[in-house]
């Protein structure tokens, strides 16, 4: 959501509780892309001690789902939101669920590193494929985000084509 269309509300309370909850999703959203980020760089560079740090710091994105999750419920029942605001937090409600579910699987990804660090295997195996996956994922990621975030989606094809 564009942040001049939260001026539109008589209650300031109510501006600010939708712009925290915008904001910690950003922070969420940030969170998660450097979580995959370090995980798959862990499992490329055979580095154990980040994929351990990936897998310690997961408590980190579940704790942002619940607040973030509570606070929605709590704007559900006390302000009952219509038309784009009801959106907007039903959004926020999806996007929280698909963060989490991602951070997870950069937890696998990280025990994943941990494990495979300790076994021999080749220089670079799978550095160039693991590479372009990080870009692919990233973009996705971004554009994902910012879109929900603006109440549309993109076309699929601004995901592959190399734009952001």
């Amino acid at each position: 959501m564009e942040k001049s269309k939260l001026t539109q509300h008589i209650s300031q309370q109510f501006n600010q509780e939708l712009e925290h909850v915008r904001s910690q999703l950003l922070a969420m959203g940030g969170l998660v892309e450097q979580q995959i980020r370090d995980a798959l760089t862990a499992l490329i560079e055979a580095d154990s001690k980040l994929g351990e740090q990936v897998v310690r710091e997961d408590y980190k994105v579940n704790a942002f789902e619940v607040s973030i999750d509570e606070e929605c419920s709590r704007i559900l029942a006390r302000r009952q939101p219509a038309a784009s605001d009801l959106r907007l937090i039903m959004a926020v409600i999806k996007t929280i669920t698909d963060l989490e579910r991602i951070g997870d699987e950069a937890e696998k990804i990280g025990r994943m590193a941990v494990r495979l660090a300790e076994t021999e295997r080749p220089q670079d195996y799978y550095a160039e494929i693991a590479h372009r996956l990080v870009d692919v994922h990233a973009r996705q990621g971004r554009c994902a985000h910012r879109s929900r975030l603006r109440g549309h989606h993109p076309p699929a094809d601004h995901l592959h084509d190399g734009g952001s």
